[in-house]
Formats: C-alpha cells, sequence, structure tokens
C-alpha cells in the first residue's frame, strides 16, 4: 500500500507567496511516508519561482526514497509542465 500526503495549490503561486508555499510544502513532505501529492486542480497560475518549489521538495523527497506526485492539473497548467520537462522528472497524474 503507498502512502501518499497530500497538499492543495489554489489560485497563483508566483513572487509574492512562492516562499510561504515553500516553506509549507517542506515541512509538510518531510512526514510524508512514501509520497507526496500536490493536488493542482485550483491551480490558475504558476511562476517560475513557483514551479522552482516543485524542484527543490522533489530533490529533498528523492535523497529520502520518496517521490513527488503533481496531480490533476488544468490544460494550461499541464502544458507548461510538459514544456518546462517537468514531467520527465515528477510523476504527473491527471
Amino acid at each position: 500500500m503507498i502512502d501518499s500526503s497530500t497538499y492543495k495549490l489554489s489560485g497563483r503561486v508566483d513572487g509574492t507567496n512562492a516562499e510561504h508555499y515553500e516553506t509549507e510544502i517542506s515541512y509538510l513532505s518531510k512526514n510524508a511516508e512514501q509520497s507526496f501529492l500536490i493536488d493542482l486542480s485550483d491551480l490558475n497560475y504558476i511562476s517560475s519561482i513557483g514551479l522552482s518549489i516543485f524542484i527543490k521538495v522533489a530533490k529533498a523527497l528523492k535523497n529520502d526514497n520518496k517521490k513527488l506526485i503533481l496531480a490533476k492539473p488544468n490544460p494550461a497548467i499541464l502544458d507548461l509542465l510538459v514544456m518546462s520537462g517537468f514531467d520527465k522528472i515528477i510523476e504527473i497524474q491527471n
């Protein structure tokens, strides 16, 4: 059985709030058993600084033999993730 902790992002993630989200997600992901899922279903916009959070969290989890999963991105966010190559390094679930 795969245990997954979940965090839901909504609205916008950009320079005005990225530091807050990075702190919160990093803290919560440390308690994940095998994987940490970020629900993107209500995310409307994410800047490059927001995307860097996913890389940092994925690396930290990988160092602990865990994985990051990005779930339910809307079509625009999914396109951004694929164009940026995130689908090659982070699991994305629709």
